[in-house]
């Protein structure tokens, strides 16, 4: 029997209970500690998952018993912990977003290769079935040449969601707003589905809440196959709405809500028996505590088998860099009122 391997998480906030249940869930895994900057924080996860409490990242770094570490910290430190554990040799899982700037991400990328470590990035939606099957769908043709892809993401935090971590909504520690706090995941499906963009024209604004970024934001983009392509994102609309994503081409429409399929029409094709059509569930649209840790365990397996196998990642830091590049580059549109072409 192989020797399971060891995580350690850094970041003992809301998120790092889902990573600790779904290493939990999974075979071939073990939660070996978790370490925070809070130390209250830090000593109360470890002693109700009954795990190490390494007092410092650094320390964590030096255990012979931990070989993947997940990042569980505010946005604003997913690089620099990343980068820290990238260099101590171990292999990392990285809560959205990779970093805040493509810059970070870039670096991040080359240090990951040159160390030799496996580096992932968590999009959970690429291992939904409807996220997967819309993604060959358009690869193998069946819906003809894409003509649009349009993506809403109408959710819903409330003002006490953002006073309760005041690092929520700023620039320096969050990045962003409405789209890269909790847009990210719909853009990269939006990115795996319909590959490389050309261009995008946006503008965000903050309309609801007393945050730094963007509560609402707004773009169009054009892919490199010629489709174009609507965003839309907010955390200002109540009750919150799951996120929306159809695609339509010459010869047909998909459409999923979250990890439902919505829509199936395609020319000359009966819906297929393994497809239900329905509505989303385990929506986060309104509140993150709706989502459970279900959606993380095929994250923490793949890590494992990448590991254990030398295989590739389904979520890359490339792919977090993607996603990252689109975002800032709406952001940079709205400020300058530009249209951005990307290379």
């Amino acid at each position: 029997m192989e020797k399971e391997l060891g995580f350690g998480i850094i970041g003992c906030g809301f998120i790092s209970n889902h990573h600790a249940q779904a290493i939990l869930h999974t075979e071939g895994a073990c939660l070996i500690g978790a370490t925070d900057v809070n130390e209250q924080n830090a000593e109360a996860f470890c002693k109700k998952f009954g795990i190490t409490h390494f007092h410092s990242a650094q320390e964590m770094m030096s255990s012979d018993k931990v070989d993947i570490v997940c990042i569980c910290t505010p946005s604003g430190f997913h690089a620099q912990n990343a980068l820290e554990v990238i260099r101590a040799g171990k292999h990392v899982l990285v809560e959205k977003p990779l970093a805040l700037n493509v810059e970070d991400c870039e670096l991040l990328i080359s240090e990951a290769e040159k160390h030799g470590v496996k580096a992932s990035v968590v999009s959970q939606c690429r291992f939904h079935k409807t996220s997967k099957t819309l993604k060959k769908l358009v690869e193998d043709g069946s819906l003809g040449r894409i003509v649009t892809a349009d993506l809403t993401m109408k959710y819903y935090r409330s003002p006490e969601y953002y006073l309760a971590s005041p690092w929520r909504g700023t620039w320096k520690h969050d990045g962003g707003g409405a789209l890269m706090n909790q847009g990210i995941h719909g853009i990269d499906i939006l990115l795996s589905v319909m590959g490389k963009v050309r261009s995008v024209h946006g503008l965000a604004r903050t309309l609801a809440r007393k945050i730094e970024t963007e509560d609402t934001a707004a773009a169009i983009v054009e892919y490199e196959n010629g489709a174009l392509g609507l965003i839309q994102g907010t955390t200002s609309v109540y009750p919150g709405y799951p996120r929306n994503f159809v695609v339509s081409g010459t010869k047909g429409t998909v459409g999923i809500a979250e990890n439902a399929f919505t829509e199936w029409n395609i020319e000359g094709e009966a819906i297929p028996a393994d497809i239900e059509i329905g509505k989303a569930k385990n929506s986060g649209a309104s509140t993150p505590h709706d989502l459970d840790f279900a959606e993380h365990v095929p994250h923490i397996e793949e890590m494992v088998r990448a590991v254990r196998e030398d295989m590739p990642l389904s979520s890359s830091f490339e792919d977090g860099r993607n996603a990252v590049k689109l975002i800032t580059s709406i952001y940079e549109s709205s400020r300058t009122g530009k249209t951005i072409y990307f290379d």
